[in-house]
C-alpha cells in the first residue's frame, strides 16, 4: 500500500475474499480509514475472484492465515 509517496503496508486476500492488510508504520487515521474503505471497493469490485499471487511474501501469507 502507498501513503504519501512511500510503501507502508501491504494487503493479501482470504479464501473468503476479505481483503486484510497491515500497515508497517503510524501513517495517521487519515490514511487508515483511507486504506480500510479501498479494502472494502476492492473486495466488492473482486467478488468471487480470488487473487494468489505468484510469489509469495511472508506478509502476505501471514495475513491469508
Amino acid at each position: 500500500m502507498w501513503w504519501g509517496g512511500r510503501i507502508v503496508g501491504g494487503w493479501a486476500q482470504r479464501k473468503d475474499g476479505e481483503i486484510a492488510f497491515r500497515l508497517l508504520e503510524d501513517v495517521g487515521a487519515d490514511a487508515l480509514r483511507a486504506v480500510e474503505a479501498q479494502a472494502e471497493t476492492l473486495a466488492t469490485w473482486l467478488g468471487k475472484v480470488r487473487v494468489t499471487p505468484r510469489f509469495r511474501t511472508p506478509l502476505e501469507r501471514e495475513l491469508v492465515a
